[in-house]
């Protein structure tokens, strides 16, 4: 949704948050001095970050952690001031990698890096010819709480999903499917309908997935990848929202049969639209 304000930091402004803004979503980026540069005018990258804590609700974005912004950046995610997302991208090429990166390098205490609630890694797929390449999400880590000294002796780190080479697919583990996940549990433990009740949470994770995989669907179809940018997927997005709150209000919970059904009839006369404008 796009009711919460993002703040942006990087060095270097690459992220699109003109586009973004023009989307309707209320983001503010601010540029920072780089870590490689001394002597400027710039607000240096730490203290950008502890501004934004005084900025209240609002979701962190901080495009390369390479220096002391690490230790804020680990700051703003342990008193959770700005009650959203908090990230950050960093070099690293699993979990782990992740882990000896802030700690060892950056400096960052461990128990401080028990502030990371997830690790997506993304790294480069080559085909065996080795002449193309392609980038791919090849596992999403929940990082566990219970450990003391190495994460990964002591099995901190759990993969909800795994990249499977053979399908192309980023395909579920046991342990999401089974619930045996801390990060969802707590988000679930906020929600009425959700609060003790895993069948409820995966099966509206099951509905997101039932519609984003009928967007593509229809896509492909109608031979409109339009229907796959930012523009119209907001659409769908807001869409979704407006049919489950409607739904709860009628029947008193989140029927997924019922709001992947009217949602289906609201693509179908959206993409009608299209065929004839």
């Amino acid at each position: 949704m796009r009711r919460y304000r993002i703040i942006t930091i990087e060095d270097t402004l690459e992220l699109p948050t003109e586009s973004l803004r023009s989307l309707g979503y209320n983001i503010q980026p601010m540029k920072v001095a780089s870590a490689l540069t001394k002597g400027t005018a710039e607000v240096p990258a730490d203290e950008g970050i502890r501004t934004t804590l005084r900025l209240g609700d609002s979701a962190l974005i901080v495009g390369e952690v390479r220096s002391t912004e690490a230790r804020a950046l680990y700051e703003a995610m342990r008193v959770g001031a700005l009650a959203n997302v908090v990230a950050g991208t960093i070099h690293g090429d699993s979990p782990y990698g992740v882990f000896d990166r802030v700690v060892n390098d950056l400096g960052v205490p461990r128990t401080s890096f028990k502030a990371t609630d997830i690790i997506i890694v993304a790294n480069p797929i080559r085909s065996p010819d080795g002449l193309h390449k392609w980038r791919r999400v090849t596992q999403i880590t929940e990082v566990r709480k219970e450990w003391e000294q190495d994460p990964l002796r002591e099995h901190a780190f759990v993969d909800l999903m795994k990249y499977n080479s053979k399908t192309d697919e980023l395909e579920p583990t046991d342990e999401l499917i089974n619930g045996d996940s801390d990060v969802l549990k707590a988000i679930a433990g906020n929600v009425k309908e959700w609060a003790g009740n895993w069948d409820a949470v995966w099966e509206n994770i099951t509905l997101r997935a039932k519609i984003k995989e009928e967007l593509v669907r229809t896509a492909e179809a109608e031979k409109n990848l339009d229907l796959l940018e930012a523009r119209f997927v907001i659409r769908c997005n807001d869409e979704f929202h407006r049919i489950c709150d409607k739904i709860k209000e009628k029947v008193g919970r989140l029927d997924s049969d019922r709001i992947f059904f009217e949602w289906k009839e609201w693509l179908k006369k959206e993409v009608r639209k299209k065929r004839t404008s």
